[in-house]
């Protein structure tokens, strides 16, 4: 999909971080835009944001946990702009430690939102997708976590991998039809999880916590900017979305040696 002006994208996790910098991103090349999140605080917010860019913009609050929930938002979106062309399964949660530190119900949760929620949404949207014949994009939020398994990242790494194998089978799946897939695969984004869930009227703990990890945000790529680059990765089609270049080709790389070096000690390339 080249020219996304006019076309119709519905985003999870909408009313904040990433979901809110696509939101905006996608209201400023001319999109309509449906943003969706289990918090109506924040939903109210975001809403107000980018209805000051553009009257094309509406909110539900939507739980991607339930099934009836996400579909009952496909049907909003539906009634309110008509045929969806671009998907965004962006809503996630963290979830840190070593595997046998995780009790089964924070494994559950993490599951539930990160896989099972884009799951949901690919059920409830592709179908109307396909049938209405006039392209569309489904855009995955995966993380770097799901492409190279760095520190301890139990549930939430897990989940992610498992997302980019969904995004790469489906992917497969509609190689003939006018829909295709994406997996957005940020690194460190300017976004509330790297704020320890501090609510954005703390600004003396937000201040404190920007200062404990300067380094990272010295690092970490503006939501909005994320927007762009999938605006770019949607009109190349590309299967991958990276959000910055040195860090990620860093560790990618060191992924790639670790792989080829193992297949090439069991299996010694010929002279």
């Amino acid at each position: 999909m080249k020219d996304l002006r006019g076309k119709v994208a519905f985003i999870t996790g909408g009313g904040s971080g990433i979901g809110l910098g696509m939101a905006t991103a996608f209201v400023k090349i001319g999109m309509k835009v449906v943003i969706a999140d289990v918090r109506a605080d924040r939903l109210e917010k975001a809403e107000a944001s980018l209805k000051a860019l553009s009257a094309d913009v509406c909110s539900v609050e939507v739980d991607v946990t339930s099934r009836t929930s996400v579909e009952s938002a496909a049907a909003f979106t539906q009634a309110e702009f008509g045929n969806v062309h671009v998907l965004c399964n962006n809503a996630g949660v963290g979830g840190s430690g070593a595997v046998l530190s995780q009790p089964i119900d924070a494994w559950q949760r993490v599951m539930n939102v990160n896989l099972w929620g884009p799951l949901y949404g690919i059920q409830a949207f592709l179908p109307a997708m396909l049938e209405h014949g006039e392209g569309g994009h489904i855009v995955n939020t995966s993380s770097f976590s799901g492409i190279h398994g760095h520190h301890s990242q139990s549930t939430y790494g897990t989940s992610k991998f498992a997302l980019v194998g969904m995004s790469e089978f489906l992917r497969n799946d509609l190689a003939s039809d006018n829909v295709s897939v994406s997996v957005l695969c940020p690194h460190v984004v300017d976004t509330a999880i790297f704020l320890g869930g501090l609510d954005d009227d703390d600004a003396d703990g937000i201040l404190e916590r920007r200062k404990a990890l300067k380094g990272v945000f010295d690092i970490a790529v503006e939501p909005e900017t994320v927007g762009e680059q999938v605006i770019r990765g949607i009109q190349n089609d590309e299967l991958y979305i990276f959000c910055d270049g040195q860090q990620t080709r860093e560790m990618l790389d060191e992924r790639i040696t670790a792989l080829r070096g193992a297949l090439d000690r069991q299996f010694p390339p010929s002279s």
